[in-house]
Order: C-alpha cells, then structure tokens, then sequence
C-alpha cells in the first residue's frame, strides 16, 4: 500500500471519529440540554459511510479507474438520501430532541461533505498523476 493511500485511511479512520467525540463532548459538557442519547450514532453512520466510500473508491481505482467521479458522485446521492431517511425515521420514531438531531445531523453532513470532497480532489490528484506517470 502506498504512502498516499495510508494517508488517506489514517485521515479517515482518525479524523472523523475525533470530530464527532469533540463535538459530543462540547454538547455533553456545555451545552447539556441539547445533547441527547442518540448522538454518538450520527459520527459512527458517517464514519461508516466514509469508510463504504473510501473502499468503493480504492476498488475502481484499481479495476476501473475512469468510473471513479461516477462511483464518487452515486455514493453522495446515496449517502444524501440515507441521511435525509435516517433524520426523518428519527424525528418519526422520538419527538423528543427533533431540532437537535437534525441540526446536529445536518452539521455533520456538511463537514462529512466537505471532508469528502477534499479527500476525493487528493485521491483524483493522485490517480492522475499515476497515469500521467504510466
């Protein structure tokens, strides 16, 4: 495995879990009234979900590297309508906490998206410069 790709899977394995335990510990201990019990599921889905992405991506980088951006682009529609799913299954399910769980599933959402994004310019960056390279 080359140095980019651990790279990538320290960055991804590292970085969200560390976010989502900052933030939960901010809420728990500043803000206690909108921390509610189901928090910690919101940074494990999309750590899951970055993980799923970051496997996809590894696999048509080496099978087929010119569905890449198609593959990238499926799994963030895939990942919006999970998401918007899971929030509305939650807001059915518990009344309680509503606001919250959205807000704080919204703000993740973008970090995750944004965090993705920028991953995924540093992978593409990588894989064509490979093929340059070759």
């Amino acid at each position: 495995m080359n140095k980019f790709i651990l790279k990538l899977i320290i960055s991804l394995l590292l970085f969200y879990p560390v976010v989502g335990i900052a933030v939960g510990l901010v809420l728990y201990e500043y803000f206690p009234m909108h921390y509610f019990s189901l928090y910690p599921v919101i940074p494990g889905y999309f750590s899951i979900l970055g993980t799923i992405l970051f496997c996809a991506l590894l696999y048509y980088r080496k099978n087929n590297p010119q569905k890449t951006t198609k593959v990238y682009m499926i799994f963030r529609g895939f990942k919006f309508l999970l998401t918007i799913g899971a929030t509305l299954l939650f807001i059915i399910t518990y009344e309680d906490f509503e606001y919250e769980f959205s807000i704080t599933t919204a703000g993740f959402y973008f970090f995750y998206i944004i965090t993705e994004t920028y991953l995924f310019t540093r992978f593409e960056r990588e894989r064509v410069a490979k093929c340059k390279k070759d």
